[in-house]
């Protein structure tokens, strides 16, 4: 049984001796955990690797899922065979409603897996398959949520948003949030992996990739070249060092910025001075920090410490960048009105696993931008332990769990609205 303080009859707990549940508890007892593995499953099953395939498959086992319940759903095409969802089931007129948000993409399988990463199976509690943690058990467990809120209360607003190319360069939010908004929302929960604490806040993110040009010559005589990878080499301590300034000037709250060199490729064989050198980077961002004000300080810096080094004295070392994606954070106040609604509810359904800060990073900010709404981030599964690895897993208890908590959010975000709860609707806070 639930506890809940609203006023609201229909919202109250069922007393023992009462004949009927009250409205929460029917739609509690709407969500099952075979449904939520069998949708799950599906989903997972309908593999979409980015980089490498498209989310088409999967966005059509969404589809197929959403208008079962009656839910309206519009598809909009970022780029062949990947298609954005946006479903919408409730009240089509200005009352704010609930707005959850995912992605149909996941990352490669890669190796070292036990079993075939598309065909996921059960071990007891555990559910396995790619994209079963990020993040198609949080979108599971939202479609079954949306469901039985539907089925007992219809005319509460919830919308699904579910992009394409998160894991990459995040073209299906970026097209997204292109569009004027349609609606009004009170909220919003990203329901990406996060073992069940309430997210309420994470850096922005960018990816930079700077090439390093040089000069080819024979290994015998390298003078009469520039090695592009020594020049790297000055890249990389310009990157080391920043690092270091970095971490003595942390964000009170969401922690310091950090670099991270994905990757680095060049040359063409041993006995070649190699002539070019390409360096892949993640930056990780805090309020106020501009990706290409970041890309040019750093330029600058290694053109410097090339020169010094006598490694560009000659100019045959050039440095170029270029920022190829960037992701907004987003920083909610804990205490005010919706993530105090959040973990409430948590507590209400016994789940209390406290709120934090993610070190990842999520497409959350861009919503709480466009939208002007508090964000938090919520969902079932272990980023750290889980996401991005080989035997990917998530629990059924905790997709369980997630559906009955993305659904007594939804009626009570949904119920403070219409009495115009001022920290329902208002932003909580954004970066930049």
């Amino acid at each position: 049984m639930i506890a809940h303080t609203s006023s609201d009859p229909s919202m109250m707990p069922h007393v023992a001796g009462e004949q009927h549940p009250t409205r929460e508890e029917r739609v509690l007892n709407r969500i099952h955990r075979p449904d939520l593995v069998d949708l799950t499953t599906r989903l997972v099953a309908a593999a979409s690797e980015n980089p490498g395939g498209t989310e088409h498959a999967t966005v059509q086992e969404l589809e197929k899922a959403l208008r079962s319940i009656g839910a309206e759903v519009h598809l909009s095409e970022v780029a062949p065979g990947r298609p954005n969802l946006v479903a919408h089931l409730g009240d089509t007129s200005d009352t704010p409603g609930i707005l959850f948000l995912g992605h149909s993409d996941v990352v490669p399988a890669g190796p070292g897996w036990a079993h075939d990463p598309f065909a996921p199976y059960q071990e007891g509690d555990l559910l396995y398959g790619r994209g079963s943690t990020d993040m198609k058990g949080g979108l599971a467990a939202v479609v079954t949520a949306m469901a039985a809120v539907h089925a007992e209360a219809p005319e509460t607003s919830m919308t699904l948003v579910c992009t394409v190319d998160e894991e990459a360069d995040a073209l299906g939010i970026e097209h997204y949030i292109m569009q004027p908004p349609q609606r009004r929302y009170a909220a919003c929960v990203v329901a990406e992996p996060t073992d069940l604490v309430t997210i309420v806040g994470c850096r922005g993110a960018a990816n930079l990739e700077i090439t390093v040009t040089g000069a080819s010559a024979h290994a015998g005589r390298p003078a009469d070249g520039a090695s592009a990878i020594l020049g790297a080499g000055e890249l990389i301590k310009a990157v080391e060092t920043d690092s270091a300034r970095l971490a003595t000037d942390p964000h009170p709250v969401l922690g310091a910025a950090t670099w991270n060199i994905g990757t680095i490729s060049g040359g063409h064989g041993t006995s070649i001075v190699p002539d070019t050198c390409h360096l892949a980077m993640d930056r990780r961002l805090l309020p106020g920090e501009e990706p290409e004000r970041i890309l040019d300080r750093l330029l600058t810096e290694v053109r410097a410490s090339a020169r010094d080094a006598r490694r560009a004295e000659t100019g045959l070392i050039v440095f170029e960048g270029q920022v190829t994606m960037q992701m907004p954070g987003f920083l909610t106040d804990p205490d005010s009105d919706f993530p105090s609604l959040v973990t409430r509810t948590l507590r209400d359904l016994d789940v209390q696993r406290g709120t934090g800060i993610w070190t990842a990073s999520c497409e959350g900010g861009f919503i709480a931008e466009h939208h002007g709404v508090p964000t938090v981030v919520l969902g079932p599964g272990d980023i750290n332990g889980q996401a991005h690895q080989p035997n990917e897993n998530v629990s059924i208890n905790d997709l369980h769990a997630a559906a009955r908590a993305y659904a007594l959010i939804a009626l009570r975000a949904s119920a403070a609205a219409r009495v115009g709860s001022p920290g329902v609707g208002t932003p909580g806070g954004k970066l930049g």
